[in-house]
């Protein structure tokens, strides 16, 4: 059962949290207005294909591992993509569900479900890091808001393996603190590349899906 929280605790998940998440409402409105205020390109040369299944196709690349070179190649880094972005959607979902609706997540099957979906989000984040620090071509395009990012959110999946019975303080202290700072720190930094990402799929998709090479067509084998 969801512990007595200290008025501190209860305003950190709170109060805290809903001003964090403001500013960076705030912070994102602007950087949207700022990338619409670009004119697209226009096209001026004829259709060649289907610019809406290019656009849909452009979106839904991310779940068809398939579909790339790069990821038939090396799955399991999809995998390994996969269940990290799985593990921190549901540790933002948990941050809006904890503070108001503690009870609903707190049953034992829950909470096991939510600390296995953590545990290996941090394991692929400290895989992820791994590779950044191990692999010289990983290591000379990696910034230290990539190192440090990586670091702050296996700390934060970490603390979210604490938090999530709901039973100490200090690890619900720890998590929504760090969700607090991940509020105000993402929007400057690296992380923040979700925001762009509809705007950049729907421009290849419209563009390249004009021209009729998106999708790609198979190339027959000719001997």
């Amino acid at each position: 059962m969801p512990i007595h929280l200290s008025h501190f605790t209860a305003v950190l998940m709170d109060e805290v949290q809903i001003a964090a998440l403001l500013f960076m409402a705030v912070v994102y409105a602007l950087k949207i207005r700022w990338v619409l205020s670009y004119k697209a390109g226009k096209e001026r040369t004829p259709s060649r294909g289907d610019t809406g299944k290019a656009i849909r196709y452009a979106y839904t690349t991310v779940a068809m591992p398939w579909e790339l070179p790069s990821t038939r190649k090396h799955w399991f880094r999809w995998v390994e993509f996969a269940i990290f972005h799985v593990a921190v959607a549901t540790a933002i979902g948990v941050t809006f569900v904890m503070p108001y609706w503690p009870k609903a997540i707190a049953s034992p099957p829950v909470v096991s479900t939510l600390q296995a979906v953590f545990g290996l989000g941090l394991l692929a984040a400290l895989s992820r890091l791994g590779r950044r620090i191990a692999d010289p071509s990983m290591r000379a395009i990696t910034s230290p808001d990539d190192a440090f990012s990586l670091i702050m959110l296996a700390c934060w999946l970490g603390a979210g393996v604490l938090a999530a019975p709901q039973t100490s303080e200090p690890a619900l202290i720890a998590f929504f603190g760090l969700t607090a700072f991940f509020l105000v720190y993402v929007p400057f930094s690296k992380i923040s590349h979700y925001i762009y990402w509809p705007f950049i799929r729907y421009y290849i998709g419209k563009h390249l899906g004009h021209r009729g090479v998106y999708p790609a067509k198979a190339v027959p084998n000719r001997a």
